[in-house]
């Protein structure tokens, strides 16, 4: 029960808690956080299709693995960021905040069962909103928790964070172009 002393810690006194998480460098807490956000990506665009469990787990071990690699970059990014910036940041810490961070994907479950349950409301028109207030609150949690780290100003944490998301952002949008392009070459 390391994660629930955590988190009441970090109700506690939410500056000592990540410092204390950070310097404890919990790699199966951190695993723990990105597995629940890739169980929250899974279960959001798959509930109610009827697949298999081992299409799911499959699923789930292939998103669990892009999250993981998504963080491991956006860290190196954030931290290089941070470094030019003269602010000592270990990529470790930000991979650590990254993994913590995962557990607010526990919120797209909510909307995944809410829409499985009331036919009327469409994933179609949730899933943007759903994505949108997530990218949101994950954005806010590690810009405050960047702030209460390192103790810096709140425009250098956000930017720090958008300088690793952006190139995350054109690796992904540039994967997809080439995996339509390929796609569109076979047929």
């Amino acid at each position: 029960m390391n994660w629930l002393k955590t988190y009441f810690e970090y109700m506690e006194d939410p500056a000592r808690a990540l410092k204390t998480f950070l310097s404890a460098r919990s790699f199966s807490l951190v695993c723990t956080g990105y597995f629940t956000a890739a169980l929250g990506w899974v279960l959001f665009f798959n509930i109610g299709d009827g697949i298999s469990v081992a299409s799911l787990l499959a699923k789930l071990m292939l998103v669990f693995a892009a999250e993981v690699t998504a963080g491991y970059f956006m860290a190196s990014l954030c931290g290089l960021f941070l470094d030019f910036s003269r602010i000592k940041a270990s990529p470790v810490e930000l991979f650590c905040l990254l993994g913590s961070a995962g557990f607010i994907n526990g919120l797209l479950v909510v909307f995944a069962l809410y829409a499985a349950s009331w036919p009327a409301a469409h994933l179609n028109w949730l899933a943007p909103a759903a994505v949108l207030l997530l990218a949101g609150l994950k954005l806010g949690y590690l810009t405050r928790a960047l702030m209460r780290v390192y103790q810096i100003p709140a425009a250098r944490a956000l930017s720090g964070w958008l300088f690793g998301l952006v190139p995350l952002g054109v690796a992904g949008l540039l994967t997809g172009i080439f995996a339509i392009w390929g796609i569109s070459l076979l047929f």
